[in-house]
């Protein structure tokens, strides 16, 4: 069997599963699908249905619109969820009503962490004191911090690289933020699921750590 047609056999098995309630075989069934296919939209889609927390559901939901900004689902989402994490990290960032996106150049809201066009970040905190960096402003914390060496304008952002400086500043939240971007991206796919699953143990998630050992491993 093709692996497109394995893919599209095991996604309409988990769909069909998450269907009947039976959350811990679509679980089983998503994950060989992602395995196959990480930027499979369908798939993340349905396993935010499946998992039990609200911050496992927002990780699922921010893959799908890391593959699809348009994804209106996802988006709706999300916006029900109001994840205390995310809530918490927007207090901390002053509030600009517009902003011009130093990436696409269109106008956005300067209150969000991302480009409503884009959905490139625009603002960062710094891996030293987590203050907020504002892209549109500055790639340098006052503290000395800087972050020019991840960040290529008009390009985009070395989400990567940038995870791994937050890693090494122990920083794991910001890290999984990162390397979830950079998975969307789709490079270095086993490594960054690798990455991800070390991460998530750090902060305490066993569930989304054992996720991406399973995916890593294939």
């Amino acid at each position: 069997m093709t692996s497109t047609l394995q893919e599209a056999r095991l996604l309409a098995e988990g769909m069909t599963a998450a269907k009947n309630g039976d959350n811990e075989a679509a679980r089983d069934l998503l994950t060989q699908v992602i395995g196959l296919n990480p930027r499979s939209e369908l798939a993340w889609l349905w396993m935010s249905s499946v998992f039990q927390t609200p911050e496992q559901r927002h990780d699922c939901l921010l893959r799908v619109l890391q593959i699809n900004p348009s994804n209106e689902a996802a988006k709706r989402g999300i916006a029900a969820l109001q994840v205390p994490a995310v809530k918490a990290i927007r207090a901390v960032f002053p509030a600009a009503a517009a902003v011009l996106c130093p990436f696409c150049h269109t106008q956005t809201d300067g209150t969000q962490l991302d480009c409503q066009h884009c959905g490139e970040n625009i603002i960062l905190s710094c891996p030293t004191c987590e203050k907020p960096i504002n892209l549109w402003e500055t790639t340098r914390c006052p503290c000395g911090e800087g972050l020019r060496h991840y960040i290529f304008f008009p390009d985009g952002i070395d989400h990567e690289g940038l995870g791994q400086r937050y890693a090494m500043a122990d920083r794991w939240e910001a890290a999984v933020r990162q390397w979830d971007r950079a998975l969307a991206g789709g490079s270095h796919i086993g490594m960054l699921h690798r990455k991800l699953a070390q991460a998530y143990d750090k902060i305490g998630k066993s569930a989304e750590a054992d996720f991406h050992r399973q995916v890593a491993q294939g």
